[in-house]
């Protein structure tokens, strides 16, 4: 969120606004903050913690285009808040383009810029690539299906994925515990902070039109602490989402719908023996195979037999890492790395 000077800004703006427009979303975001203690614990507490933990409220629109170069732009403006003194000076709108975050007061003056982090310039660019590579989809969110291959890919990045006699899904990765409950329409993830605090967030979806997944509705964080005087307390962020209005002449949320494109081997690690399966959309064929060496780059083509699921004989492969990339008619290239003993 770089510019130099307001007028850059509005030239950036003059720039977006000129290209074709992919995708609009509009909505309202109401937000709620507040901490809850037990009543004994409530008279422990100072006047400042008192302070913290009441209610909070903001009402906000949210704004979001997608053009046609993929870049993206969102502006989050507060409508009301009813904790804002004119002392604080808090922002009354935020815009995210393409060069940084600009900070607006009430009267739609320019506070301030502030740049993106490195860390936030290339999450905006694997956002752009995965639009265009993968149907990734900024608005639209979808369950993910725990087939038998996805369970046994992910138990190779020591992720344990069980179902629940209740239809619930349970994901571990290290330290995240996630619960996927596609019959409710939510995902319930709990970790620990930095400070080594549980965190517990609870999103809420609804559908969107038929078949073309799910908007989110309600977003629960719950952080469990405690004050310098001991009660337990539990600070919550609770978010609704609503009054959405989406425009997608770029027909972003039909790719974002179909089936993403990936393929898996098992076992891995394995002696140059094993099995790939290749998910593709319809009409999408395979057209080259080959197994790349990580240490030496050589590579070795593999016959599929037009086959999406398919047998590998390496057995005399050197012991080591190795790509596995197919070439697809739609000329997207797909990888999976692997491991021979």
């Amino acid at each position: 969120m770089k510019l130099a000077a307001l007028t850059a800004t509005l030239f950036f703006h003059g720039i977006c606004f000129g290209q074709n427009m992919l995708y609009k979303q509009t909505n309202k975001i109401q937000e709620y903050n507040y901490g809850v203690v037990d009543t004994a614990g409530m008279r422990q507490l100072s006047e400042i913690e008192k302070i913290k933990y009441e209610l909070k409220f903001v009402e906000k629109r949210y704004s979001e285009t997608i053009y046609s170069n993929y870049e993206s732009e969102f502006e989050v403006k507060i409508d009301s808040n009813e904790y804002a003194q004119d002392w604080m000076k808090l922002a009354s709108k935020f815009n995210y383009n393409n060069e940084g975050m600009h900070l607006y007061d009430a009267n739609n003056s320019l506070m301030k810029t502030i740049a993106y982090t490195p860390e936030e310039l290339s999450q905006r660019n694997d956002k752009k690539l995965d639009m265009q590579q993968y149907g990734f989809h900024p608005g639209i969110a979808s369950f993910p299906e725990f087939t038998a291959d996805m369970v046994a890919q992910l138990a190779t990045q020591n992720v344990q994925v069980t179902t629940m006699p209740n239809g619930e899904v349970k994901v571990v990765s290290g330290s995240i515990t996630t619960i996927f409950n596609k019959y409710k329409l939510t995902v319930v993830a709990e970790y620990l902070d930095r400070e080594g605090y549980k965190n517990r967030q609870t999103l809420g979806y609804e559908p969107y039109l038929t078949d073309h997944g799910y908007l989110l509705a309600i977003d629960k964080t719950e952080r469990f602490v405690h004050s310098v005087n001991g009660p337990c307390i539990t600070e919550t962020k609770l978010t609704y989402y609503s009054n959405y209005l989406i425009e997608d002449p770029g027909a972003l949320i039909d790719k974002a719908m179909l089936k993403q494109e990936s393929i898996t081997l098992y076992p891995n690690p394995n002696d140059g023996v094993f099995t790939v399966k290749a998910e593709l959309n319809n009409n999408v064929n395979i057209t080259s195979v080959k197994v790349v060496s990580v240490l030496t780059g050589s590579a070795t083509n593999i016959d599929c037999g037009n086959q999406k699921t398919f047998l590998v004989n390496l057995p005399n492969l050197a012991t080591g890492q190795y790509v596995l990339q197919i070439i697809t008619s739609e000329q997207k290239s797909l990888t999976a790395n692997f491991f021979k003993n």
